[in-house]
């Protein structure tokens, strides 16, 4: 296993505040994807999604070679868990999506929406999009939509995303639903130091035949088999459609000065 290409990168600039990284070890290769936080708590100066982040990829890079997808979300719940202060609300807690490649047992585990690519798939890739967040990007997309209908400018709804603010409270609440197999079709995983349910942890077995596998957190809505062909891909969605209410469609869209609607973080690896 050699790794060909990495690449992470802020949504505002600012690596210190980015939520997304990737780690490499001689087992594992994984992408970690720190859930945004809603809620302005800090935890040792960090927010929520860069402390869950932080906490996987050393879960990660001290896990035992030979650790299965079960042993490995299990060791990032608690692992975050014993980070957290007591008596953090479930919908507050600090949380992140995970995609982990082992190359012992040569699969894919996936915990939330991060994406794994390889010749034959999809740019889409493979990627776990919740209920929830589908349901709140179609609704940002009507509101927005509805203001660029009235003759609002895009440049002031990029300003003023009033389509955000029309899911906020949808925003806050959906961490109810997390690791949550009570909540049927709202349910989703994601690292968030309680225990993740079996049914939300996806194992994929990686055919012999492929020799090159790309991981990719959901900054990057398309995957291609190299990074500057996916930035490419990624600069003509962003110019096409900064609000992200079309091809982009997400929770929240690019805000004046960032550099992208997301943090983003991709790794291409050689299996050999």
């Amino acid at each position: 296993m050699r790794v060909l290409e990495q690449f992470v990168a802020g949504k505002a600039g600012d690596d210190e505040e980015c939520e997304d990284s990737v780690v490499v070890t001689a087992h594992f290769v994984a992408v970690v994807d720190g859930a945004t936080d809603k809620t302005g708590h800090r935890y040792d100066g960090m927010t929520g999604g860069r402390l869950a982040m932080l906490t996987c990829l050393e879960a990660v890079r001290t896990a035992a070679p030979d650790v299965d997808a079960a042993g490995m979300v299990g060791r990032m719940s608690a692992a975050l868990a014993a980070r957290l202060p007591s008596g953090v609300a479930p919908q507050e807690r600090p949380a992140a999506a995970v995609g982990v490649y082992s190359a012992a047992r040569r699969e894919v585990w996936q915990v939330g929406d991060v994406a794994y690519w390889h010749r034959g798939l999809p740019p889409t890739g493979v990627r776990t999009l919740s209920a929830v967040d589908h349901f709140s990007a179609g609704v940002r997309a009507a509101v927005l939509t509805a203001e660029l209908h009235r003759g609002v400018p895009v440049e002031e709804l990029a300003r003023q995303d009033v389509g955000r603010a029309a899911i906020r409270d949808v925003l806050i609440r959906q961490g109810l639903f997390r690791n949550n197999a009570e909540a049927g079709e709202w349910a989703y995983g994601a690292i968030d130091g309680s225990r993740v349910p079996k049914e939300l942890v996806e194992v994929h077995a990686v055919a012999e035949g492929v020799r090159e596998l790309v991981l990719a957190s959901d900054g990057y809505p398309l995957i291609f088999p190299t990074l500057a062909e996916t930035e490419r891909a990624l600069r003509g969605l962003l110019a096409d459609d900064p609000l992200c209410i079309g091809p982009l469609r997400s929770t929240k869209g690019l805000r004046p000065g960032h550099t992208s609607f997301d943090d983003r973080a991709y790794v291409r690896i050689a299996l050999d």
